[in-house]
């Protein structure tokens, strides 16, 4: 998947300080690589890999709002679930941008938190929204598979909506998603058309189009 992207223009603007990705993915590169991008050189928003850390970014000549996960993720064999959920909203610092791994919490390296209420370049009509990709430039392509790719606009959800723990092996694994208000830009590609996979069966109607030649793969993130 390493020139492989997927790709949609909002028509209308989310809400941009409030929102949630959750992906499960099986990285097979150390290098940088995106899994959504969104907005021009002057004003990038990431959610990627970099360094092997989980990282979260919106950079402009006056801003570099940046959080990496102190914990690194080498592992090119295993299926990590991530989840990155946002709101601006919030009056502590710390709680605007919560990065999970396989259900928990992470700590934080070299933070730098959003301003409160500060909006981000996601959710905005006209702007187009990558998946696997930066959002300002066909480069960082995501090396790797992807699964149950959701996007939730207006909630700060936490990793039980999307995951659970399993009562006999205590590992982390996937459920189906229910329950979800997905809001105006929300979408959920569980990619298992392989004629259609940028399909959003969030019922949204929010689909995708798909830019190289992606394969759909069986594989089990259900344990991971």
């Amino acid at each position: 998947m390493a020139s492989t992207s997927l790709s949609r223009t909002p028509s209308s603007t989310g809400n941009r300080r409030t929102f949630t990705l959750s992906v499960w993915c099986k990285k097979m590169s150390s290098s940088q690589m995106n899994f959504l991008g969104a907005g021009a050189s002057n004003a990038q928003n990431h959610i990627q890999f970099e360094n092997n850390r989980f990282q979260m970014r919106y950079y402009t000549s006056s801003n570099n709002t940046i959080v990496n996960t102190d914990a690194l993720l080498r592992d090119e064999s295993a299926w990590y679930h991530l989840v990155c959920a946002v709101d601006t909203t919030q009056a502590t610092a710390s709680n605007r941008i919560k990065l999970y791994i396989n259900g928990e919490q992470q700590s934080l390296n070299d933070e730098t938190f959003p301003g409160q209420n500060g909006d981000w370049g996601f959710n905005v009509s006209g702007e187009t929204m990558y998946i696997g990709r930066r959002g300002h430039s066909a480069a960082y392509y995501y090396d790797g598979e992807m699964a149950h790719f959701a996007w939730v606009d207006g909630q700060q959800l936490t990793p039980s909506t999307f995951g659970e723990t399993d009562s006999t092996s205590g590992i982390w694994k996937w459920k189906d998603i229910t329950g979800v208000t997905w809001g105006t830009n929300g979408f959920y590609l569980k990619f298992e058309n392989s004629a259609n996979l940028g399909l959003d069966s969030s019922g949204q109607g929010n689909n995708f189009t798909l830019s190289g030649s992606g394969t759909r793969n069986i594989d089990n993130p259900s344990i991971v």
